[in-house]
């Protein structure tokens, strides 16, 4: 029909009636700040998807997240083969008492990878609840977020983490249901222990993401690189 308009004399133009629809604003506090949202068109992106909290898991593999927190706790990643508090490792995975994650920074290691603010403020980043009228936007409003602990605080003495603390946390999301790995973290050391696990992991399926670096820098970082 259109064809036949337009090659009309008469007719200068003929097309569809679009009909345009609002992009999804979230009502979240801090939302209208969030710039990197802007830059990554995610408004755009969330009339189409918004997550899955009931099959995505989302690694977050840095120093801790603080799983009581207002804007994360409904999002929070909890091991559905393990009993709270009972002292058994339950589903048998070499952990005990794994609820949210593993801390493999503490020294000995323990069930308790909370608390960290880098770590809490990516979880906030990638999965924070959304249009909840509080706190940040997640760029994914509904996932589960697994705490895994392998750095220490920032501007604490042992605010970095070791190859083998970071390796272990790799192989425990990926033997553990992560479907995502979120590593915010890096050095300019090519590693092969690490590229080992990463390679374990995207054997399974995982989606692995990292930083590129915060120093504007053209040297490369890893396990990015």
């Amino acid at each position: 029909v259109i064809d036949n308009l337009t090659a009309h004399e008469l007719i200068e133009l003929a097309q569809p009636n679009y009909v345009y629809r609002q992009q999804m604003v979230p009502d979240d506090t801090y939302y209208a700040s969030q710039w990197g949202l802007a830059k990554i068109s995610a408004a755009a992106g969330w009339d189409y998807e918004r997550g899955d909290s009931n099959n995505i898991v989302v690694a977050i593999v840095d120093s801790g997240i603080d799983y009581d927190h207002t804007d994360l706790a409904a999002n929070i990643w909890q091991n559905p083969g393990e009993t709270s508090g009972n002292g058994i490792d339950d589903d048998g995975n070499g952990y005990i008492d794994d609820i949210y994650g593993w801390d493999f920074h503490a020294t000995p290691n323990d069930n308790q990878p909370d608390g960290g603010e880098h770590g809490t403020h990516v979880a906030g980043i990638v999965g924070a609840v959304t249009n909840n009228g509080v706190g940040v936007a997640g760029v994914m409003w509904n996932c589960q977020l697994m705490a895994i602990r392998v750095l220490g605080d920032q501007g604490s003495d042992d605010e970095g983490g070791y190859t083998s603390n970071i390796a272990s946390g790799i192989y425990y999301a990926a033997n553990n249901g992560a479907d995502v790995i979120n590593m915010s973290l890096g050095a300019d050391t090519d590693d092969a222990a690490l590229k080992t696990a990463i390679d374990y992991a995207y054997a399974q399926g995982v989606v692995l993401v990292a930083a590129a670096g915060n120093d504007n820098a053209t040297t490369e970082s890893y396990p990015a690189a």
